[in-house]
């Protein structure tokens, strides 16, 4: 399960599943609370995403600028430029940094949106 919840990629599908599932059926049965429904699961993807240090537990490195380079060890040009292959430590913590300081308040914000907007008088209105 972990593998799962700690996927950006996985998180960010399901939230859209979630929400173009609670779209549909509420368009099919009429009845738009589904909808507002769904967007009480994306808020909890977003959730996920924003814990994702956690759920894979390995936390958020810390910037140190090397000499040689004058750049961040977390920066992958780093390695570049002396020659050494960039480690998985770093890619991993980029992958982090992403879900919790872009995609994850990003979803949940949206689905806050879906959660919190009364469609059913934009669309029926």
């Amino acid at each position: 399960m972990r593998a799962f919840f700690g996927n950006t990629q996985s998180m960010l599908r399901l939230a859209t599943l979630v929400a173009i599932g609670g779209l549909s059926l509420s368009l099919a049965a009429h009845d738009f609370t589904w909808f507002s429904r769904s967007g009480a699961l994306v808020v909890a993807a977003g959730i996920t995403l924003l814990s994702r240090a956690s759920v894979i537990r390995e936390g958020i490195r810390t910037h140190i600028i090397e000499g040689e380079t004058g750049l961040s060890r977390l920066d992958p040009e780093h390695y570049r430029q002396v020659g050494e292959p960039v480690p998985d430590w770093v890619h991993e913590d980029r992958r982090t940094r992403a879900a919790v300081g872009l995609w994850g308040p990003f979803v949940s914000f949206m689905g806050t949106l879906i959660w919190a907007l009364e469609i059913e008088g934009f669309i029926s209105g």
